[in-house]
């Protein structure tokens, strides 16, 4: 059970302050009776604004996937090539936060929870990611710019980066400005999450407390 100015705005009709106002305007209808504030629903109700039907929320629901190789990151492709959002079984329109370029692989988060795809992408959330990157030369770390994003770790072929700021193909470029051709790039972490031992292709239903 919920109150109903949170079920309103759940289901995008208002925020809450704003549900308040339409329930003490008698506007709001449950099961033909007026509403009145700290009233509670399960969403099985019959619930109207203004006499049009409001639909129970979406349950939201968070994926970490493994986007292999060769699959695009978005949810829609003119082209008809396989899609991120194909790899998981549910029956919510999900979306892809962020985007990996098509020959990267690695962790994704896909959701319905519009909020949390805003705030991790917005650039003011600085959410970090952790990418390794495997070069076709032994990686001389003082010949990387890394910008504002900070490398971690460089062991022969391969380095470890953390990336506050994600322009596209920005780790490739910045590779090939240091003479070097990335041979696979693969993130391994959005902010608290991390890929684990899920395999290309693989995907787990997660909790939004193992993101932020």
């Amino acid at each position: 059970m919920m109150r109903i100015n949170k079920f309103l705005a759940a289901a995008g009709v208002a925020s809450r302050r704003g549900a308040d106002l339409l329930i003490s305007d008698r506007r709001v209808m449950i099961n033909g009776k007026v509403a009145v504030l700290g009233d509670k629903v399960s969403g099985a109700e019959k619930i109207e604004v203004n006499g049009v039907p409001v639909s129970k929320p979406e349950v939201k629901e968070y994926w970490a996937v493994y986007k292999p190789r060769g699959v695009v990151s978005t949810s829609g492709d003119e082209w008809g090539r396989n899609k991120v959002t194909d790899l998981v079984k549910s029956k919510a329109r999900l979306y892809p936060v962020g985007r990996l370029d098509l020959e990267s692989e690695g962790l994704m988060i896909l959701t319905n929870d519009g909020d949390l795809a805003l705030k991790l992408t917005h650039p003011k959330f600085h959410l970090e990611k952790e990418y390794e990157v495997e070069a076709d030369r032994k990686i001389e770390q003082d010949k990387i710019n890394p910008g504002i994003n900070k490398i971690k770790k460089v062991s022969g072929n391969t380095m470890w980066i953390l990336m506050y700021e994600g322009k596209k193909r920005q780790i490739r470029s910045m590779c090939w400005q240091a003479g070097l051709r990335v041979k696979r790039l693969l993130r391994i972490r959005i902010g608290k999450l991390v890929l684990g031992d899920l395999s290309p292709g693989e995907t787990k239903k997660i909790s939004i407390s193992e993101i932020i």
